[in-house]
């Protein structure tokens, strides 16, 4: 039996997430898209001085991944550049 477990982006995960960004202590709005009704808004989470804006529940958790393990610096000019370096292993020339 293959004990493998596979997490994917999808609207199923949307609960979760906001259930351990509440966990984490932020507070959830919605930011209304007042120019398209059919568009439910941006999502954002509040802590402290810090406001999370996202267009869904799991990549707001996702940036309030990346502020609590990198602080209010997290973006560092001196780092090396992954995403780039992922791109060119993927597709080379």
């Amino acid at each position: 039996m293959n004990n493998q477990i596979r997490i994917g982006d999808a609207p199923n995960t949307y609960n979760p997430a906001l259930i351990v960004l509440v966990d984490l202590g932020f507070k959830i709005s919605i930011l209304p898209d007042e120019e398209n009704e059919d568009k439910l808004g941006l999502w954002c989470a509040q802590k402290d001085n810090v406001e999370l804006i996202a267009d869904d529940p799991l990549s707001l958790l996702g940036l309030a991944a990346l502020w609590k393990n990198r602080g209010d610096k997290w973006r560092r000019k001196e780092d090396k550049n992954y995403y780039q370096d992922i791109i060119a292993k993927t597709y080379p020339d």
